[in-house]
């Protein structure tokens, strides 16, 4: 990839334009060629890996079309700040343990959780979990330290859920299709919450 890069560089530069313009020249076609791999494969290279990581440190969004990455990949885009893996559609115990050190992490695909990857995860500052239909009483209460969560693929949660959530400053609860008076008044100890009018009309009397 380093070769490529400066294959590519020298090339543009002999045409007669300045450095900046060619590096994001380069970027471009090598983010456009990845890109177009995601789309037919849905999978890509550990090089491909890394040049991400570098060249999108703080916030990496281009792969929505990622469905599988391998161990060491996860460890590699673990060097990413914020990163989008909306494609991914399950994980492994390890991966959680390596992308959980990202401060902002987007995982709209998965459906299921274990425990331990719960647990992995629960100390990224910003975490997106709305494809899941469901969660324990016990993942929740892991989860609680998170301060920014979103658990909207969820239709319902118990009063003891409702207790651990109120603990998170900025929630989503989009998919919540009612609450009990218990949950309401949990839930109105929440800074930020992103729930059904139905249900947040419940819970605003509760509001000091």
């Amino acid at each position: 990839m380093k070769r490529f890069l400066m294959l590519m560089l020298a090339l543009f530069i002999g045409c007669g334009q300045s450095e900046q313009e060619t590096k994001k020249q380069v970027d471009q076609k090598i983010l456009n060629r990845i890109q177009s791999e995601l789309k037919s494969s849905g999978t890509f290279t550990d090089e491909d890996a890394e040049y991400l990581s570098q060249r999108y440190g703080s916030e990496l969004y281009h792969i929505s079309d990622l469905t599988s990455i391998t161990n060491k990949q996860a460890e590699i885009l673990s060097k990413v700040k914020s990163i989008r893996l909306n494609g991914l559609t399950s994980l492994t115990d390890e991966q959680a343990k390596s992308l959980g050190k990202a401060n902002g992490l987007y995982l709209d695909g998965l459906t299921s959780i274990t425990d331990e990857q719960i647990k992995s995860l629960a100390n990224v500052e910003i975490l997106v979990l709305s494809g899941l239909p469901t969660i324990t009483d016990k993942q929740v209460e892991i989860l609680s330290k998170v301060k920014t969560l979103n658990l909207s693929g969820l239709t319902s949660i118990t009063d003891e859920q409702a207790e651990s959530l109120s603990k998170v400053v900025w929630l989503e609860l989009r998919g919540v299709e009612s609450i009990t008076e218990p949950q309401a008044e949990s839930l109105s100890k929440v800074k930020y919450l992103y729930i059904p009018l139905s249900c947040l009309q419940m819970i605003e009397p509760y509001k000091n």
